[in-house]
């Protein structure tokens, strides 16, 4: 004998007879399941239980007034109102879940900064409380540097503050293969640059140069690093370090001024 299964939507009822299930509160559209069957079907199409459906009175579908009844009904409000209703109803709600969204993504903007921010802060405090003053002469780098922008007609603001030392970058955990920092980039009044002293220990004369070069001009006229691709190895806003190790000064010398024989060009067009 087959057995039948019923379920309202959330629970699962059965197994009972052809018999036993006429006693239970189904409709006809009441999802019906047994062996054999792939899918939940609603009785009133299984063919097998068709004298059910005939000792189930149809479904009761609720009277919607007609839209004069609703004027007849509607005694404090004008007719004007009765058909935008649900209409400012929905915009109402549309337009409240709209600003809900981009207020969450523009809480989960402001968290991601401060967090970012936070980090960044700690870095930077780690960065100089491992920093100290050494004998050697940064300010050869920075007169050259001057010079040689001025050769090319680019005169950039003196910053009022200027910091080159070493730091143990290497000991740091998020710049253990950093050579060289610039933290004044952005900002005309201060040149902020650390070096990292085992790496400086290390560098050949050019390598230093463009190492310096480097930060400089991050520092001194706001250019950004170079994207990694062939093309740009070699250059002196390459990030990598590793791409100067065969150079010598003449190599340094067409580097350096390549980048500022570029920023001559943008500099006369600011001007």
């Amino acid at each position: 004998m087959r057995k039948y299964f019923y379920t309202d939507g959330v629970n699962k009822f059965g197994p009972y007879s052809k018999e036993e299930l006429k006693t239970q509160k189904i409709s006809r559209g009441t999802k019906i399941w047994y062996l054999g069957l792939e899918n939940w079907t609603e009785l009133s199409q299984i063919k097998e239980l068709e004298e059910l459906i005939l000792n189930i009175p149809p479904d009761i579908k609720p009277i919607k007034p007609s839209f004069d009844e609703k004027i007849k009904n509607t005694e404090l409000e004008p007719i004007s109102k009765i058909i935008p209703l649900a209409i400012k109803i929905n915009k109402y709600h549309l337009k409240h879940w709209g600003i809900a969204i981009v207020l969450s993504f523009f809480i989960a903007f402001i968290i991601n900064n401060i967090i970012r921010n936070q980090s960044e802060y700690n870095l930077y405090k780690d960065i100089v409380a491992s920093s100290y003053e050494a004998d050697e002469k940064f300010d050869v780098y920075i007169e050259k540097f001057y010079r040689d922008l001025e050769f090319y007609g680019i005169f950039p603001k003196k910053p009022k503050k200027t910091i080159i030392k070493f730091s143990r970058l290497d000991q740091l955990e998020n710049t253990t293969h950093i050579h060289g920092l610039s933290l004044g980039s952005n900002d005309d009044n201060r040149i902020e640059i650390y070096i990292n002293p085992s790496s400086w220990k290390q560098f050949s004369k050019p390598m230093r140069y463009y190492l310096m070069y480097h930060e400089l001009s991050h520092d001194i006229l706001n250019v950004k690093d170079l994207e990694k691709n062939i093309s740009n190895e070699g250059k002196l806003m390459y990030p990598e370090i590793s791409s100067y190790e065969k150079k010598n000064m003449d190599d340094f010398i067409e580097s350096y001024q390549t980048l500022f024989q570029e920023q001559s060009s943008k500099w006369k067009n600011r001007k």
